[in-house]
């Protein structure tokens, strides 16, 4: 037995119990637990069987179990309280361990035991304790993009109904989904509707909505009537697509409350903060808006997500948590050219961080580029790449921008390559 190895207690968890397996210094199995997470009783079970360990193999058990959702909390904080170092991999980690054994087997007593045996394979770090303001963001800033993503596809099948009610209805509202064309849907639904409306009572309710003047909302009824005139014929008024409509415009609307509210409580979190002697999230989420195209919410969500950027020894290592890195395919003598970005890591970072290439790409309406480095970057890498290859080197570009922002606790600074290399030449010497 190899006395420097501590004891490793792999937890497999799952919604209502988790199992819990403990492997000695030599890696055989010592302890086993069925633990449910609403019974404090199987909890301080599991904290006895892990201190009896600690008393026969003189050494402190070291517990690894896998993220799952948010069921893993409640072990994870329980276990950090009776004082014992916690580790937190990601599925993927364990995921690669399954095909140890030779026979198929899948359930979770060899689950606990595998991830126990992953910790002796890979080196890995033990999981801080959330700061309870950065997990609030985090919860929020997720709920903002579902909500997002929600809104998104009801509108996408608002649309889908309009089309069938009145094809041209886009042709007087450019944004279907906008205060005014909701107004004007949920109350007149079909061509027919619109033609029979009282020109007064239709024309305030465009002008009410718009808060625009009766002069622009009698022109947006005239072309409102003549469109309805043009596609009278066409309208499929079922009773069905009527009902549909009304369905989703009252969904939309609630999303968009919800988003309202939503984004209100990440502002009075990020308030409360800047208001404390030692705020942690305000001043990183004034620095992050500080690189053109990031904002508010995508500075929260970028914080959020990465959390402690000490955790990363180098800006690659955060390249590769964001799964910007490319994929290795290499066996022998062959070396694959052709090796995609491995998306292996956090969907909502590189979602955002699509966002933000985006932005840091375009020009504004006075033609002026939002970041002329990155600009210029893009523009030569299209040259060669096709085009979602350059944003994708954008976007890494970005994520190595973020690194030394939150690393240095300092501004953004827009530099050229030539600038960059300078500043860094002086910083050496």
């Amino acid at each position: 037995m190899n006395n420097n190895l501590p004891p490793i207690a792999g937890i497999d968890v799952g919604k209502k119990f988790s199992q819990m397996a403990v492997l000695s210094p030599s890696n055989t199995i010592v302890a086993k637990a069925k633990i449910f997470h609403n019974a404090s009783d199987s909890i301080h079970n599991a904290v006895d069987i892990l201190k009896r360990i600690e008393k026969d193999f003189a050494a402190k058990p070291i517990v690894v179990m896998e993220a799952t959702g948010h069921y893993h909390k409640t072990l994870f904080y329980s276990l950090n309280e009776a004082g014992f170092e916690v580790y937190i991999i990601n599925p993927l980690q364990s995921n690669s361990i399954k095909n140890l054994n030779i026979r198929k087997v899948k359930n979770d007593k060899i689950d606990a035991v595998n991830i126990a045996l992953l910790f002796r394979f890979q080196q890995l770090r033990p999981t801080n304790i959330p700061n309870e303001d950065l997990d609030s963001l985090r919860s929020l800033c997720r709920s903002y993009f579902n909500l997002v993503d929600e809104l998104t596809a009801y509108k996408n099948r608002l649309l889908a109904i309009v089309d069938q009610l009145m094809l041209n209805f886009s042709d007087v509202f450019d944004n279907v989904c906008s205060k005014t064309a909701l107004a004007v849907l949920e109350n007149y639904p079909t061509p027919k509707h619109i033609l029979h409306a009282k020109p007064e009572v239709l024309i305030e309710l465009i002008r009410s909505t718009s808060r625009k003047n009766l002069q622009w909302a009698t022109k947006k009824y005239e072309l409102l009537i003549s469109k309805a005139k043009d596609f009278e014929p066409l309208s499929i008024s079922t009773q069905t697509n009527i009902i549909m409509l009304a369905t989703y415009i009252s969904i939309i609307k609630t999303l968009n409350l919800s988003l309202e509210k939503v984004l209100l409580e990440i502002k009075e979190l990020l308030n409360a903060d800047a208001l404390k002697d030692t705020p942690v999230l305000s001043p990183l989420i004034s620095l992050l808006c500080t690189i053109p195209g990031i904002g508010l919410i995508t500075a929260a969500t970028i914080l959020a997500e990465i959390r402690d950027i000490t955790a990363f020894s180098k800006p690659n290592k955060l390249v590769a948590f964001c799964g910007l890195d490319p994929s290795v395919k290499e066996s022998g003598q062959f070396k694959g050219s052709k090796n995609s970005m491995s998306k292996r890591g956090h969907k909502l970072l590189r979602k955002v961080l699509f966002i933000v290439a985006l932005a840091n790409i375009r020009k504004t309406s006075n033609g002026n580029k939002c970041n002329p480095v990155l600009y210029d970057y893009y523009h030569k890498k299209c040259a060669s790449k096709p085009k979602m290859v350059a944003l994708g080197a954008v976007m890494r570009k970005l994520v190595l921008i973020i690194y030394a922002v939150l690393r240095d606790k300092r501004p953004f600074e827009l530099r050229n390559p030539e600038e960059h290399a300078k500043s860094l030449d002086k910083s050496a010497a």
